[in-house]
């Protein structure tokens, strides 16, 4: 029994030992892990993922309003400026008219203090935007708040009646910058401000001077678009064109020509050759089903402004060209 004893106290002796060890090491292991994690935390703050609320732009908020959501994604990304009213086709919802910008994008939800009149929220923002505004609907002639709320803004809090939603759209210098206000049923005013910074700058609101100088003097540039020595159009430019062929449908049954201008370092058979391929891409950039018949015309270097020579991108109405 003795020997019986002593092995058992032995065997007894040897785990607490290694359980003693196994504990040790463990707790070496978590207070390693542990200093990893705060170096990590120390390095790489949680805190810095997100930004500190403020008024984009620094436009001035309406008096006594509050940020309840603020947002700032600086990656250059695809993103969706909505110009027109939205709409749900089968499964998908998009504006009439839009652009899609490689942009960056910040954005501030605003809570309006109680009993403010939706109207005068409105009018805050139409002041801040001034001349730059380049689009605007009320009521259900912007389409259905839902869609505006889920699917363009992903802000479910801006839901509410049609009726009392509010939308605009402007340009303030290098920024698209959209205003989207409503007041839900509990009568609760909220806005939603949006504002992008496109990698290549953007101009939207010429479009109307361009139809005014067409129908005036038969020719126009087109502000914004610049092709590239070789004749290729930014994926930013085609977009504008896009915007713009949209505007110009009220010369349907006519014939508009695009005309590119190209100049560089190369002989004149080779420009010309490089900007007629060019006044081909932005024709059909331009192109609408109910609209005028584009043709392309590559000018090369042959058509130098006095003033001096600059690669252009040119529409001109034969008939309405000035006569002597």
């Amino acid at each position: 029994m003795t020997f019986i004893t002593a092995r058992a106290q032995h065997f007894r002796s040897l785990c607490l030992e290694y359980r003693t060890e196994y504990h040790r090491r463990v707790s070496r292991v978590f207070r390693t892990f542990g200093v990893l994690i705060l170096g990590a935390a120390l390095t790489h703050p949680v805190a810095a993922a997100s930004a500190t609320p403020r008024d984009p732009l620094d436009l001035e908020r309406f008096p006594h309003s509050t940020i309840v959501k603020y947002d700032l994604d600086e990656a250059l990304l695809p993103r969706e400026f909505a110009i027109g009213r939205v709409d749900k086709s089968r499964r998908d919802v998009r504006a009439e008219r839009e652009v899609r910008p490689e942009a960056t994008r910040e954005t501030a939800t605003y809570e309006m203090p109680p009993a403010t009149k939706p109207e005068d929220v409105v009018n805050h923002y139409r002041g801040l935007l001034g001349s730059g505004t380049i689009f605007t609907c009320k009521g259900r002639d912007c389409g259905r708040s839902n869609d505006w709320a889920n699917y363009i803004f992903g802000e479910a809090i801006l839901y509410g009646p049609d009726i009392g939603q509010f939308y605009l759209a402007a340009e303030l210098g290098e920024h698209l910058v959209s205003v989207y206000v409503i007041e839900r049923g509990n009568k609760r005013v909220y806005a939603h401000l949006e504002v992008l910074r496109p990698q290549t700058p953007m101009v939207l609101r010429g479009n109307a001077e361009v139809v005014q100088r067409l129908a005036g003097d038969g020719i126009t540039l087109i502000s914004g678009v610049k092709p590239d020595r070789n004749g290729v159009l930014s994926d930013g430019a085609l977009t504008l064109l896009g915007t713009l062929g949209d505007d110009l449908t009220v010369f349907n049954g006519q014939t508009l020509y695009v005309v590119c201008h190209l100049y560089g370092p190369v002989d004149a058979e080779r420009l010309i050759e490089r900007s007629t391929e060019c006044a081909g891409q932005a024709a059909r950039a331009l192109a609408t089903d109910n609209g005028p018949e584009f043709r392309a015309f590559g000018a090369g270097p042959l058509l130098p402004r006095t003033s001096g020579a600059a690669s252009r991108l040119e529409l001109v109405l034969p008939h309405r060209l000035n006569r002597d």
